[in-house]
């Protein structure tokens, strides 16, 4: 008997990221229930490399398979029904189609499902979407009736209808109110499968594909009439998503919409399409009344403001863009420039609306800020071997990124290069938030910085402080800085490691507003016989402590109280921003002093692989070391501080 095989071919703007989100996050528990959600063929969670459909944009850059090579595979599944699922499916042409469903049929009993969105929506759903991506570049009032024409639902789903048994086209209108329950994905899966979603299943509430607001999508549309620049697309995507997320809280909601469509031109597509969707309803559904789609429909009298940027707006994302990436705003200008006497209208009229406020916003001195997404790091602090190293260790295997340039003890050194000297208790605040912004753009986006900045790292190079950070380490990390990939990395869970940061505590808190900070602690009579003393003997030792500061036992213990006191005058203005974490008890209560870390962060992760990773943890050799010496030596009074503070001292 034949494997059922059920083709979720889309359509675009339905849904499908969501859908294919779900089935990936999901492939166990539906193998469980006897549906197989192949990794085969898989592209971004979804089958793309199986499509009848090549794209010709994607011709030579995705290795499509053919059928012979992969259904064969298929039917060897171990479920008895296998979906798969790819949007480019709809598009095929009727006889790549048609021959597709048959050579599968060989194989499969197949089915076909298809999600329908009213033809005014996914005309503007679409459109958005393309600008997005780079290629749109007219206005929709210009195109949209020959968009009509390529959602003909009648034409796409005709070869599907005819080569597959009846009642094995599935039809589901995309619409909320007609969900069931009110989600798509619960949707498909009592559509198709006729099964209920309970709570073992992974339902993500974030927008997979979030829109930009109308106001950004023009913009983008314009600047889309000024370059083909891939790379610039997807920095103008990511900045102008966000913008549009803060300007327009809708825009990241699964079921957005917005009218980039007057009412009457989306009531004249309804009407040019009715007939068709009436007989979708009548044929695929069952529905005497020919009603595919319930949500009402616009009035000629709606509110429309239109789809016109304003100035206003154009110099608020100008402005966005000019705090966010200021080489970006500067390319841009360089287009606007070269295209305001272009001879196309399209890219003459877009450079010079824009240049009203681009050229002159590339005048004005650049805001450095650390953005929102940048100032919730998680930074690790705390004196020279006192077991931070450990620490990072343990927080990456929980899953926390700690990127950049790392010396052998996991220390950031561009972070080093930047803030750990003398000089940087002189900086002022603008000149601080020029260092935060350089280091947090390395860590996290790696645009090209500008001249100003680079004459700052130049004079962070220069500042002597061999035997710690010798100026080839130095010079090596300056390189390392400015070569860090342009990359988004907003969704990393983040931070940084330097014993030193502690001294910086009150810069740090400024400039990232919503950083958490660890500040690891080990017996101080122990750390008084480390080694490990630069920060007492090369930075720091005169500023914390009185007369004579030279890298003594006991002046190691006396700056030990002194860093120790001073973090935690520091509770009432971090509040549970701050943490003390206590190597000694790490290292014999692991699996607890690792839970507190966990949920201090806000990590998710299973108390097994917490457990995994609290069985790595193992005591130091030099733990206790202080008791193979005379303890006498020191001020009753600080060793009295650390037996107040819980470690042993006898």
């Amino acid at each position: 008997m034949k494997k059922k095989l059920y083709l979720h071919i889309g359509m675009g703007k339905t849904g499908t990221t969501a859908l294919q989100n779900f089935f990936w996050d999901n492939r166990k528990l539906l193998a469980q229930r006897d549906i197989c959600y192949p990794e085969l063929g898989s592209q971004s969670h979804a089958h793309h490399l199986l499509s009848p459909h090549i794209p010709r944009f994607l011709e030579g850059e995705w290795q499509f398979k053919r059928v012979d090579d992969w259904a064969p595979k298929l039917a060897e599944s171990e479920q008895s029904r296998i979906l798969l699922s790819s949007e480019l499916m709809a598009w095929a042409e009727d006889a790549k189609a048609r021959k597709f469903c048959a050579q599968l049929s060989v194989w499969f009993d197949v089915h076909m499902v298809i999600y329908l969105r009213r033809q005014d929506n996914i005309i503007m759903a679409s459109y958005n979407q393309q600008i997005k991506a780079g290629p749109q570049r007219r206005r929709i009032d210009l195109i949209y009736r020959q968009k009509v024409e390529r959602f003909d639902y009648p034409r796409i789903l005709a070869p599907w209808t005819d080569s597959l048994s009846p009642g094995k086209v599935i039809v589901g209108p995309y619409e909320r109110e007609q969900f069931y329950r009110g989600d798509i994905r619960r949707d498909f899966m009592h559509r198709v499968f006729a099964l209920d979603l309970d709570d073992a299943f992974e339902l993500s509430t974030g927008n997979s594909n979030p829109r930009l607001s109308l106001a950004a999508g023009e913009y983008k549309r314009m600047v889309n009439n000024l370059d083909k620049d891939g790379a610039k697309n997807a920095r103008f995507n990511e900045l102008l998503m966000r913008y549009s997320a803060e300007q327009d809280t809708d825009s990241t909601s699964y079921y957005s919409s917005q009218s980039v469509l007057s009412p009457q031109q989306r009531l004249e597509i309804i009407e040019t399409t009715r007939e068709a969707s009436a007989k979708i309803a009548r044929q695929y559904l069952g529905r005497a009344d020919g009603k595919l789609f319930l949500e009402p429909e616009p009035q000629p009298d709606d509110l429309w403001n239109g789809i016109d940027l304003t100035r206003e707006d154009a110099d608020a994302i100008t402005a966005y863009i000019r705090q966010h990436d200021s080489h970006l705003l500067h390319w841009l200008s360089r287009q606007v420039e070269e295209k305001k006497d272009h001879l196309a209208y399209q890219i003459r009229h877009s450079a010079r609306f824009l240049a009203g406020s681009v050229l002159s916003s590339s005048e004005v001195p650049q805001v450095y800020k650390v953005s929102r997404e940048d100032a919730s790091p998680l930074v690790i602090g705390g004196l020279g071997g006192s077991g931070t190293r450990l620490v990072v260790s343990l927080l990456r295997r929980m899953g926390v990124v700690f990127g950049g340039e790392l010396n052998e003890s996991l220390d950031n050194l561009w972070f080093s290069l930047l803030f750990v000297r003398r000089a940087i208790l002189l900086k002022s605040d603008d000149e601080m938030d020029k260092l935060a912004w350089l280091f947090a753009n390395a860590m996290r986006h790696g645009v090209e910085v500008s001249s100003e900045l680079r004459q700052m790292l130049i004079e962070a190079c220069e500042s002597e402080r061999s035997p710690v950070l010798p100026r080839e380490l130095r010079e090596q990390s300056a390189a390392s800085l400015l070569a860090s990939p342009t990359i988004d990395r907003r969704h990393q869970h983040w931070g940084w490691k330097e014993p030193n940061s502690h001294i910086l505590l009150p810069a740090l808190d400024r400039c990232f507003p919503q950083m958490k900070y660890v500040y690891v602690v080990r017996n101080g009579l122990d750390m008084a016989f480390s080694e490990n003393l630069n920060q007492l003997k090369y930075f720091w030792g005169d500023l914390l402590l009185e007369g004579d500061c030279e890298p003594t036992p006991v002046n190691a213990l006396r700056y030990w109280v002194a860093a120790h006191k001073r973090v935690q005058g520091f509770r009432q203005r971090l509040g549970d921003r701050l943490h003390f974490l206590s190597f000694d008890r790490l290292c014999t209560d692991p699996e607890g002093e690792l839970e507190a870390l966990r949920e201090f962060a806000g990590i998710q992760i299973s108390k097994a692989d917490l457990q995994d990773i609290a069985q790595t943890v193992k005591p130091p050799s030099t733990s206790g070391r202080f008791r193979e010496h005379d303890l006498s030596i020191f001020d009753p009074a600080d060793v009295a501080f650390v037996h107040e503070m819980g470690f042993e001292v006898e």
